[in-house]
């Protein structure tokens, strides 16, 4: 990836981020209800790979797969409504590229990219709860639940390195 694209990308996700829990994607009610049970499984997958395993991330990833197919950004609505255009073709993207994988390292590679469209769409809508935690030496981001940070990407290995960057336990 060139310099310029990550500066933007960089750019957009900590204007994205830095809006978390307020309501300034007005709108997005239906689309975030829809995103619910997709959070959920997403939310095992980032468990299970931090613990250094791989057994139900598969299932939890054919769940989201199923989900993602019922997920439309027209159910965004008001003057914001293109910031979700590419979140459910982004999910779709990042789980087929985990359906073609079975090793740790693979699943692993492929969690970063799906969770671009989760952290994106966590940052612009109101989630009670989940934290958007940022990994410097991967570099990603995920969501978890709690202050307690589980790397996925890197598991036992550095399981907590890591630093909440958004999210109800966020330093202010």
């Amino acid at each position: 990836m060139k310099k310029n694209s990550l500066t933007l990308i960089t750019g957009l996700m900590f204007l994205a981020i830095s809006s978390i829990g307020n309501p300034v994607f007005a709108g997005s009610e239906k689309f975030d209800e829809k995103m619910q049970p997709i959070l959920t499984e997403y939310l095992k997958m980032v468990e299970i790979l931090a613990s250094d395993k791989t057994e139900g991330v598969a299932d939890a990833a054919n769940k989201i797969g199923g989900l993602a197919g019922n997920l439309s950004p027209a159910l965004v609505t008001g003057e914001h409504a293109s910031h979700y255009k590419n979140i459910p073709k982004n999910i779709s993207e990042g789980i087929k590229k985990m359906a073609l994988v079975k090793d740790i390292a693979s699943l692993i590679a492929a969690l970063v990219d799906l969770s671009k469209p989760m952290v994106m769409w966590a940052s612009m809508s109101k989630l009670s709860g989940i934290n958007v935690i940022y990994c410097s030496m991967n570099p990603g981001s995920w969501l978890q639940k709690g202050a307690n940070i589980r790397n996925p990407y890197y598991g036992s290995k550095m399981l907590s390195c890591g630093q909440i960057i958004s999210g109800p336990d966020a330093k202010k």
